[in-house]
């Protein structure tokens, strides 16, 4: 008679101890939001510079771009080095074959394109013009050194005096313009006239840097051209430490604009102030062009 009486009994208390149990494991699911430290521009500036690579040479070695141009792709290795402040070398070849070699120094570039034995001559100021945004030689070495950088471009060495620094996403988020002032720039083009006549500046330009709060390593980089509604997304990952500093492993660059271009940039094989071979031979009978 006890049995039927027993057994729901043992029933209930499973159904109890599993109903008890499930919403344990779902308490356990809970994430907090990560409470991160308000800090000033110049302080978070500060440590990402601490943290970056310092170096006098820096040399990837195996570099894998793949380049997708309104729905076509493209795919290249190669190699990089850069002597720092002064020379930056690129390499690439298409499967087993050489395609060509670029060379960048703080004012004019040459290009060496082997299959057609031309070479390509130009100014810095042609990035500019191609790209729209303003790119010099402290821009390009940043990027592929993954520095810190601002297209502000301040005479007086501070890049980021007008910056602003807020928590977005769990990162801290340094940005040249608040969202809200911007908004209130499209009411008002009085505003975003004398905006642009207090910092001497052409083209606006509103940068948000996403800085990752634990190892103080650039995460995210977005440039929005206000006034031809073009920008740059750049999206730095994988890192891994080289002589105990950081370095992305990935970096995953997009333009934004009347065309979709997406370029992907795999590196490995990185190493610091071991190389000095920075060379540059080019055959006189490649046939020489002037970019301008």
């Amino acid at each position: 008679m006890h049995a039927p009486k027993q057994f729901f009994n043992y029933f209930l208390y499973v159904i109890l101890c599993s109903f008890l149990f499930q919403n344990c494991k779902q308490a356990e699911k809970i994430v907090l939001p990560k409470r991160i430290k308000h800090y000033s521009v110049g302080k978070v500036i500060k440590l990402v510079n601490e943290k970056s690579l310092n170096y006098e040479t820096l040399s990837v070695r195996k570099v894998v771009m793949s380049l997708s141009n309104e729905g076509k792709v493209t795919s290249v290795r190669g190699s990089y080095k850069i002597r720092r402040d002064s020379i930056i070398q690129i390499y690439a070849q298409k499967l087993a074959i050489p395609v060509g070699k670029i060379e960048v120094n703080t004012d004019s570039f040459k290009v060496v394109y082997f299959i057609d034995q031309k070479l390509f001559v130009g100014k810095n100021s042609y990035l500019t013009k191609l790209l729209g945004i303003d790119i010099d030689f402290g821009v390009l070495q940043a990027l592929l050194s993954n520095k810190l950088f601002s297209f502000r471009q301040d005479p007086k060495d501070k890049d980021f005096r007008e910056f602003v620094c807020d928590i977005e996403d769990n990162m801290y988020k340094i940005s040249s313009i608040r969202d809200r002032k911007l908004k209130r720039f499209n009411k008002n083009e009085e505003a975003l006239e004398r905006y642009r006549n207090r910092l001497d500046i052409g083209h606006l330009i509103k940068q948000d840097i996403y800085i990752d709060p634990d190892s103080f390593v650039v995460k995210k980089m977005i440039f929005n051209d206000i006034d031809s509604n073009k920008g740059i997304r750049l999206e730095f990952s994988k890192y891994e430490k080289v002589d105990q500093q950081w370095f992305p492993g990935l970096i995953e660059i997009a333009l934004t604009g009347q065309k979709k271009v997406e370029l992907s940039i795999e590196m490995s094989k990185v190493s610091l102030d071991d190389e000095k071979n920075f060379g540059f031979s080019i055959s006189p009978k490649y046939k020489k062009q002037l970019i301008e």
